[in-house]
């Protein structure tokens, strides 16, 4: 079934040959769908369409909302509209390569929306539970910098208005309060032995993040947002970047922070944050921004590393329904954000 007005398929069934046909400009006579991605993919639903045609891709992969409770969460956090933006405005202008886009159209109004992408299925897609290595780590983050650097050119501004602030009454009224439950979820189901001042911080949370996510937004880059492993596609050097729906605009280290505290194994990570961040300014650097500094940076990235750890502790509230990797890979996030927090002293920045 098709939506009324802008003809854009609610359903994966309305995504037939004969509109396939159109939004792509080549003859497809017959489509397979196949879904992909089932326990990583709460917010959006994934397929891989196998198509027979002339001009045609042989595959590709459509994007569409999800059919659960995570929609109307997408839709009040204006995910499904990042995204679309995303692919619309910044996607083929700034360095940050991601896959090609065949087409990106919502209703407006609604969160009836369709993408199509470039199937990577050649590609190596990172393992988000496995974690990166640090020679991983260093393309997104050069990826990243070329991201943010591009944001702040004055040519690109108009590019940024779909994107809200990191810090947004959402943020503070519905992320913030679900950490508590969470938390306990993660207290009750974890073996990790949690630092006494980490779980201190965790106990006054609300407070903490009212400082954190203000101070994150001192820059305005534009941000990945949820710069996840799973997010990333590798073809040796060469990185294709996908899922955009938390973008948004804050302090381009808290890419960074969250990249580093929960997409590297803490045994890779440990002892490199502070090398990290200087790799980050270098590069950021590189691509003309160089009034970044590191003091600055390294403020920024620790508050980001303890306010960020809010993202896998408050999907355990959905513990009860996940998959069970879906279950480790949240508990792993969380205790490498929690060993993070600790080792490199985040909390400093809140006294």
């Amino acid at each position: 079934m098709t939506s009324a007005a802008a003809e854009v398929p609610s359903t994966i069934d309305g995504l037939t040959p004969q509109w396939l046909t159109g939004a792509l400009g080549a003859t497809v006579t017959d489509v397979r769908a196949e879904r992909i991605a089932q326990d990583s993919g709460f917010s959006s639903l994934l397929y891989r369409l196998h198509l027979t045609g002339d001009g045609a891709p042989s595959t590709l992969i459509a994007k569409l909302p999800a059919q659960s409770e995570a929609r109307g969460a997408m839709e009040t956090l204006g995910g499904y509209r990042r995204e679309l933006a995303f692919y619309q405005r910044v996607a083929g202008h700034a360095p940050m390569q991601t896959p090609h886009v065949y087409t990106a159209r919502m209703v407006d109004g609604t969160a009836d929306f369709v993408l199509l992408l470039e199937d990577l299925r050649s590609w190596d897609n990172a393992d988000h539970l496995a974690g990166l290595s640090m020679e991983r780590a260093l393309i997104c983050i050069d990826a990243l910098a070329g991201l943010h650097a591009w944001s702040t050119d004055s040519a690109n501004t108009a590019a940024l208005e779909a994107f809200p602030s990191i810090d947004t009454p959402i943020a503070r009224d519905l992320l913030v309060p679900a950490f508590e439950p969470g938390w306990q979820i993660y207290r009750d189901k974890s073996s990790v032995q949690v630092p006494a001042d980490v779980a201190a911080y965790a106990g006054r949370f609300p407070e903490a993040a009212a400082k954190a996510l203000p101070a994150l937004t001192q820059r305005s880059m534009l941000l990945h947002g949820d710069i996840r492993a799973d997010n990333l596609f590798f073809d040796g050097n060469r990185l294709r970047v996908v899922d955009f729906q938390f973008a948004s605009r804050g302090a381009g280290a808290a890419d960074i922070a969250y990249l580093v505290s929960q997409g590297l194994p803490t045994e890779v990570r440990r002892g490199h944050d502070e090398v990290l961040v200087g790799e980050y300014l270098e590069r950021l650097a590189a691509y003309g921004v160089s009034d970044y500094s590191f003091d600055e940076a390294w403020r920024h990235y620790r508050f980001a590393v303890a306010y960020l750890m809010v993202l896998p502790v408050i999907t355990l509230i959905g513990w009860d329904t996940m998959p069970e990797r879906s279950r480790a890979l949240c508990l792993t996030l969380t205790d490498r954000a929690v060993a993070t927090v600790d080792e490199i002293d985040a909390l400093e920045v809140f006294a």
